[in-house]
């Protein structure tokens, strides 16, 4: 594509790796930022979340899925604004999600629910709804389920470099930035300092032999 200066553009497509930045919000209030700065001057500044520009594959599912899918055709270097209903961001509310649970299952491990209050079920994420004659109300959707949200993103760059690419992927499943690459005629080497499950490396490796052009995986890590 060519803009008006007759500059050759490039557009995204599927399963390119891109760097972006994004904001969200709803009704006008942000709720999800790349920019450190932005999430202090909003109160939602988080000390474990790590922020600045974000690298993912285009299509794979490393952002909600409107959003994900907003990027596809769009150009790099740009910025754009997307609105999203609930089925393309969050999900829609599901009532079979609401569980009603005995009081008395929480003070076995010594927690006491109150309404607000993020509880973890079986390794499931809920929200207590309620507390009343002994019985707690759970809801498991999401807890922006329902709503709909929109999306300012800007394009930075394309990531070419198959090193890049294996660290990216690297970083979205791990959220760890510590890596050395190796490449070896089609063999990509991975090092790192800490351990990885053997379940995280199946995964890593499935999804670097379908996004990049790498025959074989060996990982060096920390060892038990």
């Amino acid at each position: 594509m060519v803009n008006l200066k007759g500059e050759t553009l490039t557009t995204l497509k599927k399963n390119d790796f891109v760097v972006i930045d994004y904001v969200g919000k709803i009704n006008g209030k942000i709720f999800d930022v790349t920019d450190e700065n932005l999430a202090k001057k909003e109160n939602i500044y988080d000390s474990k979340a790590k922020y600045g520009p974000v690298a993912i594959v285009v299509g794979a599912g490393h952002l909600i899925k409107g959003l994900d899918k907003s990027l596809e055709g769009k150009n790099l270097g740009t910025t754009y604004s997307v609105h999203l209903e609930p089925e393309d961001a969050f999900g829609k509310k599901d009532s079979k999600l609401i569980k009603i649970m005995s009081e008395r299952s929480f003070k076995d491990q010594k927690i006491k629910p109150q309404a607000g209050m993020q509880v973890s079920v079986d390794g499931i994420l809920g929200t207590v709804i309620s507390v009343s004659s002994g019985r707690v109300i759970i809801d498991f959707n999401h807890p922006l389920a329902g709503k709909s949200v929109d999306y300012e993103i800007t394009i930075h760059k394309l990531i070419e470099d198959i090193p890049t690419k294996i660290k990216s992927l690297l970083e979205i499943y791990t959220n760890q930035s510590d890596f050395e690459i190796n490449l070896n005629d089609g063999k990509a080497i991975i090092k790192c300092k800490f351990k990885l499950p053997d379940d995280l490396k199946k995964l890593l490796s499935e999804d670097i032999k379908k996004y990049i052009d790498i025959k074989e995986i060996e990982f060096e890590d920390k060892k038990d």
